[in-house]
């Protein structure tokens, strides 16, 4: 089943959220996503003050969830969990 754009940001601030400052070859591999795939939705969620870029250690950039981010978070997860639980219901 494909996932929804907002299952998958939900899933790439869950994942920033639940395990910290990750690289972006990281959070592939954590989400399943191709690089640009992940690329395009990354791009959404800094656009929205979600997440950001850091520059951590040897100057590598990791990304993690801004405090809107965990926010949403928050917010969304309960309701994403709902909604998949309305999802496998079979009529």
């Amino acid at each position: 089943m494909q996932r929804s754009k907002l299952e998958i940001c939900n899933e790439i601030l869950w994942t920033l959220a639940s395990h910290g400052p990750m690289k972006l070859t990281q959070l592939t591999t954590k989400t399943e996503l191709s690089k640009t795939r992940l690329e395009r939705h990354m791009r959404l969620l800094k656009k929205r003050n979600l997440v950001e870029r850091q520059r951590l250690g040897a100057g590598e950039i990791f990304y993690v969830a801004t405090e809107r981010g965990l926010k949403i978070l928050k917010i969304m997860g309960p309701i994403m969990k709902e909604a998949r639980r309305i999802q496998a219901i079979q009529f």
